[in-house]
């Protein structure tokens, strides 16, 4: 199994239990590797597995969402791309969210935290910019786009909360109307 494969792996594994949750063992099982085999990938241990799964999760969210608002196209369009995408990630409301589960774990070392922030920061202002592109003001950009990750992130908990996916799937729906310009 490649490095690549094992992240992947772990981006689920983290992503479904949290970051605590997950044992060395659950993951050499997840993996089908040794302790020394993972140890040889990630000399520094589970924080350094979160630091890997934070950077695939950076990437992935770069190249499928903050490239795409932050390049041509009309938003509406921008918009309906970033919602799909976000729904798919998300399993319609049905599956957790990487930022949580990394957020809520102080064990995950310093570089899966600040890199997850990042991501949060990142989404804001790739949002804040397609709106701007579209005549709005930075303030009210960035309060939109704020408002409206807000909105996702919260729907997203709350179904989860109490197994109702349809308040995601409002939440999403809600947010994107609220960054129509």
């Amino acid at each position: 199994m490649t490095r690549e494969e094992i992240v992947m792996v772990l981006f689920d594994l983290f992503r479904r239990a949290g970051y605590d949750a997950v044992s060395i063992a659950d993951i050499s099982a997840a993996t089908g590797l040794g302790k020394s085999s993972l140890y040889h990938h990630f000399p520094g241990g589970k924080p350094d597995m979160a630091g890997a799964v934070a950077d695939f999760a950076s990437g992935l969210m770069r190249v499928k969402v903050f490239d795409m608002l932050t390049g041509d196209g009309a938003l509406p369009q921008k918009l309906r791309d970033m919602a799909a995408f976000v729904s798919e990630m998300y399993g319609g409301g049905g599956a957790p969210c990487l930022i949580s589960s990394m957020m809520i774990s102080p064990t995950a070392g310093p570089k899966a935290i600040d890199t997850v922030r990042s991501i949060m920061t990142e989404w804001i202002n790739a949002l804040g910019q397609a709106l701007r592109a579209q005549g709005l003001p930075a303030d009210e950009a960035k309060q939109r786009a704020t408002a409206a990750l807000v909105e996702i992130q919260g729907g997203l908990v709350v179904a989860r909360a109490t197994g109702d996916i349809t308040i995601f799937e409002t939440a999403l729906k809600s947010a994107i109307a609220r960054l129509h310009v």
